[in-house]
């Protein structure tokens, strides 16, 4: 990694609030993405691209394409003034396969510096590899797969096992170069590229796995297939589809493309042309993975290099619950009170799944977030925080079940309108579990006010078939009617008698 091994370091980003961009200078896209870093979760606050096409001509001329690199000069310069306007710590611009295998590239990024007065990093296949394998386990909780991150110069597959990134390789496959290289000819593409996939005995032993797909041409067949689908949630990160079902879809692209469809996905006209080659790229690398799942990353490269530099410490922290601790920091009036609700839903859910109390844990955290939204809509915004918000660290359906339980713990009704697209994507069972979670935190709410003092002095028991409300000895005049109708709503929700209970002194 030797590129950028010392590239982020001054300021050390990573220990203090600052803001860093990131300018990719792709074979088909330059890219300007810009991030205020305070924690786990860096802050997005800006991202743009251009098509500019560097590598379009690669294949046939060996240079890069001569309008590619006006436009794309022209767009670097324009994103470096960008970015001094932002005020960022540090600027980083990184090439990739076009300039790295073109024989001008030396003199194109002489021409940037010149223009910009800033240095165009270019980086190695094997970097290039990692950081894009980086980004996924950045905003993936321990994925374990393959990643593929396909441009329009080349593809970078990587392993990674349970989050720990292994060595990848690059191979000639981007979309430009291929279209380049043999037109139409789907039969020439295919054999091309079978061939570079066969050197890749390692593959092999990723089989049943997930493969991870980076890239915009990939991002925009998964856009077609939600659109497919009608899909409740257009949120590409983490998008999940079942390997068979993904190898199905990319033939149907190959053989009879819908226009109509493709055009309602609002895929971008420029990324239209790529579909067929980036289908049949995936198509053929399916056939030797034979993955369980296709999971879309909506991070690479770019968040791979700034993940790179993080401290251990920060790399192995949970991304959902980091994020859900930031989030509570910002927008609860008591924001340590998510922890102790955590053990105090404990009785309720005995027996859950590792996954299943993480994500109990991420809507305790949570619990606090709409206080101040109208009572009329609070439940609605607390949903809509979660639903449409930036998460990283959990797939479609935990987001609809941190959203369905945050609707319920603000007040609103399970089977609401508003709670559709949640319920749509998750089985009866999650929604059930969502649902009694909802009702156990909006309990604890009322008990305490929202204080971590006064819901210490209760605790929930399930015994005999009954949920009781142990209350300290001497606090029962702490059970109101509101208190009471609660207990009696997740009491009935969990199938149990309600009982409220005062405890005595030596309890």
């Amino acid at each position: 990694m030797s590129a950028l091994a010392d590239s982020l370091t001054a300021p050390d980003i990573w220990q203090v609030p600052a803001r860093v961009a990131v300018i990719d200078v792709g074979s088909n896209t330059v890219r300007l993405v810009a991030f205020d870093m305070d924690g786990r979760i860096p802050k997005l606050i800006f991202n743009e691209k251009a098509f500019c096409g560097l590598g379009r001509s690669l294949a046939t001329s060996g240079e890069l394409d001569p309008e590619g690199i006006t436009l794309a000069l022209t767009t670097i310069h324009r994103f470096v003034t960008i970015a001094g306007q932002m005020n960022v710590a540090h600027l980083e611009i990184v090439a990739t396969a076009a300039v790295r295998e073109s024989r001008n590239g030396e003199e194109f990024a002489d021409d940037v510096e010149a223009v910009t007065g800033q240095t165009l990093r270019v980086i190695s296949g094997e970097e290039e590899a990692y950081f894009a394998a980086m980004g996924v386990a950045a905003g993936i909780q321990d994925a374990d797969g393959v990643a593929g991150d396909l441009g329009g110069g080349s593809l970078e597959l990587v392993g990674i096992d349970e989050g720990i990134v292994a060595p990848g390789d690059s191979l000639p496959l981007g979309t430009l170069r291929l279209v380049d290289a043999h037109g139409d000819d789907q039969k020439a593409a295919a054999k091309a590229i079978d061939k570079s996939l066969s050197g890749l005995e390692w593959l092999k032993s990723y089989r049943g796995r997930s493969l991870y797909a980076v890239g915009g041409t990939w991002r925009a067949i998964a856009r077609v297939h939600m659109t497919a689908k009608d899909y409740p949630l257009r949120i590409l990160h983490q998008y999940e589809t079942p390997g068979d079902e993904a190898a199905a879809f990319l033939q149907s692209l190959l053989d009879d493309p819908d226009d109509d469809l493709i055009a309602a996905s609002g895929v971008a006209r420029k990324r239209v042309a790529m579909l067929p080659v980036a289908a049949l790229v995936m198509s053929r690398l399916l056939k030797i993975l034979k993955p369980a799942s296709l999971v879309v990353s909506g991070l690479g490269l770019r968040e791979g290099i700034l993940f790179h530099h993080a401290a251990e410490e920060l790399r192995r922290a949970d991304p959902l619950l980091a994020f859900c601790r930031e989030v509570a920091q910002r927008r609860s009036r008591f924001p340590e009170h998510g922890d102790y609700f955590m053990g105090w839903t404990e009785p309720l859910f005995d027996g859950e799944s590792a996954r299943d109390k993480r994500l109990r844990y991420a809507a305790c955290l949570l619990s606090d977030i709409a206080w101040s939204g109208h009572p009329d809509y609070r439940a609605e915004l607390a949903m809509d925080q979660i639903m449409l918000a930036q998460i990283l660290g959990t797939d479609h359906p935990g987001r609809a079940f941190l959203g369905l339980a945050l609707f319920v713990l603000n007040g609103g009704g399970v089977n609401a309108l508003p709670t559709e697209r949640a319920r749509a994507l998750l089985d009866e069972d999650e929604a059930d579990r969502a649902y009694k979670l909802g009702l156990a935190l909006r309990l604890g709410q009322r008990i305490s006010g929202g204080t971590q003092e006064l819901l210490e002095l209760t605790s929930l028991v399930v015994d005999d078939g009954k949920l009781i409300l142990r209350i300290a000895e001497g606090g029962r005049y702490m059970v109101g009617e509101a208190v009471e109708r609660r207990l009696n709503t997740l009491a009935s929700a969990l199938d149990l008698e309600p009982l409220v209970e005062e405890a005595k002194a030596e309890d």
